[in-house]
């Protein structure tokens, strides 16, 4: 990646209840010992796929393909039943169930191949790619071995899905604090 670019990352974002229901879940990850700001940079949001970007015209580019995408979809009930981890990032995650998800396996390659025909590859390697992408909202990361265990099990323990609901994509830069851009869910 070049000097002053960025990486912009396109989300599916959920709806303010689900936002509020996954801030709790992370506070219980905070109260377990783990060392998390009181509220993350970026809202709850499962990423889609991403480019590396210049700011300014290319970067509106990516929130002008990001609105677009989004025109094409309606809005997405899910389930987040899934307490899921990743060992090597020491990531801790919430997914969805794995009952039928097409509507949001659609949203993501839609995304994704949006992205790669605008002429930007993916960010972040094969992780975006439709048959690999696992969807998931971070509670936590660099967490070692042992206490990733542990902070798993202990939410697995008492965790409550949550009824969820996708409604809009939303533009984030690594790095960044919060949304540059959002775009409802509106297809009829």
């Amino acid at each position: 990646m070049g000097t002053g670019r960025v990486t912009a990352v396109v989300c599916a974002a959920f709806d303010p209840a689900t936002d509020e229901a996954i801030y709790a879940v992370r506070e219980r990850v905070r109260a377990a010992g783990v060392p998390l700001p009181p509220r993350p940079p970026h809202r709850p949001h499962f990423s889609l796929a991403a480019a590396h970007v210049e700011p300014g015209d290319e970067l509106d580019r990516v929130v002008r393909v990001a609105a677009e995408v989004a025109g094409r979809h309606r809005r997405i009930p899910l389930l987040l039943s899934e307490v899921g981890r990743f060992g090597r990032a020491g990531a801790v995650w919430l997914g969805p169930s794995p009952a039928p998800l097409a509507a949001l396996a659609a949203l993501q390659r839609d995304t994704y191949r949006a992205l790669t025909r605008s002429g930007w590859p993916p960010a972040f390697g094969e992780r975006s790619v439709p048959r690999l992408w696992v969807p998931h909202c971070t509670l936590a990361t660099r967490l070692d071995k042992p206490q990733l265990r542990d902070v798993q099990a202990m939410l697995r323990e008492d965790y409550r899905p949550i009824e969820a609901t996708v409604d809009a994509l939303a533009t984030i830069l690594v790095g960044g604090q919060g949304d540059i851009a959002a775009a409802s869910l509106t297809a009829a």
